[in-house]
């Protein structure tokens, strides 16, 4: 039959018979990851529009900026590339192989192995490309990321994900350099057990890796508000990329994994996704510690590095300094009162004690409160769970609690240590041994005689 077109109008190009347009099959390899090339332009477009704003600062602060969104950009970069990357482990040769099946033609090809945390890559590419007829570049994924499970033993349905593609590829017909390096991941028993082993090693490798990820964000936001807290977020982000290397390279190791071929073997080493996230790791443990110090050393400048209110990492305070004086009858004698009561007197108005004569067993307290700013480090919740020192023993004064010093005190609001009991020059309050059980104190009034009496319970305050 001759081969004719049915017309031949404007659109009636490459069509037979009047049958719509045939193109023939175009079988074309897998030359990109898509994924990680989308992500990498993902991280260069942000970083891109950070760079657009930084000619909008002044001063410094542009150059601290800068580098501040490259490092922190850099980081979070490796974390999700290298947690989607596929070149954990690679390897290459280079010999004379068999094509296919039902052929015994043999090929010069280039062999690639490329194992991520997820998958593993094999590439074949001819040298030249065309050979038998045929243009020869293949690229293809076997992966177990599929729940992580191992899976059962065989190629049915229970079996794991990797078995599975494996029969799979068989029935589609690849070449044999690729179902031999596959199969190697589909055995389990002995110590052939590859595939177990790169799977076990990416699943705890890629949650360490992800772990890392919110920290990350953490250190982000808390370099902000307090630096040092910032910087300790920033050393466990690298402590956990350096927890996922060694785990990696733990959970692999097992027998060698060495693929012979003709012309060579294909012989597995750590590929940049490794490596990268080591350096990485390491970057970040040394920047925290490296920030701590100069947070412990040069407050200021790291402040102002960070763009950081330096009062951020202080809070408002009030310490109250108690001191307790000695019996006024140490700092007097019965003869000066006699010779010279004005003395006497005058010296009574200083030291806030009684005439000589009338001393008794009472302490004089003397309270100094004033402002200050603590760290944020020693709270007041930190400062209150410190054990209170002793106070020290003087001569003629009692550092023991009795009983009913004890019972007396049940029915107060606050706990509060004994005082140190040393000489004061300040103004002093006397207090007196408690009257009775239920909190009343008498307090001596050192202007006019007499006393008052202040109730801690429910009743009011009233002059005696």
């Amino acid at each position: 039959m001759e081969n004719e077109k049915a017309s031949d109008g404007l659109y009636d190009a490459w069509r037979m018979y009047g049958l719509p347009t045939y193109y023939p099959e175009n079988k074309t390899a897998v030359s990109v990851d898509v994924l990680e090339a989308g992500l990498v332009f993902a991280i260069a477009i942000l970083l891109f529009s950070f760079v657009l704003v930084v000619p909008g600062i002044r001063g410094k602060e542009r150059l601290y900026m800068l580098i501040r969104v490259s490092v922190s950009v850099f980081i979070g970069s490796v974390i999700i590339v290298a947690n989607f990357g596929q070149e954990w482990e690679v390897a290459h040769v280079s010999t004379k192989t068999q094509y296919k099946a039902f052929t015994s033609e043999e090929i010069n090809a280039t062999i690639g192995v490329k194992i991520g945390l997820r998958s593993v890559n094999i590439t074949l590419t001819g040298v030249p490309k065309e050979q038998l007829s045929e243009h020869i570049d293949y690229n293809e994924r076997f992966s177990w990321s599929d729940m992580w499970n191992q899976g059962r033993i065989g190629f049915g349905p229970f079996a794991g994900q990797t078995s599975q593609e494996f029969r799979q590829a068989q029935f589609k017909g690849l070449p044999y350099p690729i179902l031999w390096i596959a199969e190697y991941f589909t055995l389990d028993g002995e110590r052939i057990r590859w595939g177990r082993n790169y799977r076990q090693a990416g699943f705890f490798c890629h949650i360490c890796i992800w772990l890392a990820f919110p920290l990350w964000i953490l250190s982000n936001i808390l370099f902000f508000m307090v630096i040092r807290y910032g910087a300790y977020f920033l050393a466990m982000t690298g402590g956990s990329l350096l927890l996922g290397n060694l785990i990696y390279a733990t959970l692999r190791d097992g027998a060698i994994l060495a693929i012979p071929f003709e012309d060579g073997v294909l012989n597995f080493s750590f590929g940049w996704c490794f490596w990268l996230t080591l350096i990485t790791g390491l970057i970040c443990v040394i920047l925290s510690i490296v920030i701590v110090i100069m947070d412990w050393r040069f407050p200021s400048a790291l402040a102002t590095f960070f763009n950081a209110d330096i009062l951020q990492d202080f809070e408002d305070a009030v310490e109250e300094k108690y001191t307790v004086g000695e019996k006024p009858h140490k700092r007097f004698s019965q003869d000066q009162a006699t010779e010279n009561s004005e003395e006497t007197e005058r010296l009574r108005e200083e030291n806030g004690g009684p005439t000589p004569g009338n001393e008794d067993e009472s302490v004089y307290m003397n309270v100094e409160v004033k402002p200050v700013y603590r760290s944020r480090a020693a709270s007041r919740f930190k400062v209150s769970r410190r054990k209170p020192k002793a106070a020290p023993r003087q001569r003629g004064v009692s550092n023991t609690i009795t009983e009913e010093d004890e019972e007396a005190d049940t029915n107060g609001d606050y706990d509060v240590p004994p005082a140190p009991r040393i000489k004061s020059d300040h103004p002093s309050v006397k207090f007196s041994k408690p009257k009775s059980k239920h909190g009343v104190y008498e307090v001596a009034d050192m202007e006019r005689e007499g006393s008052a009496a202040i109730q801690l319970g429910d009743v009011p305050l009233s002059e005696m």
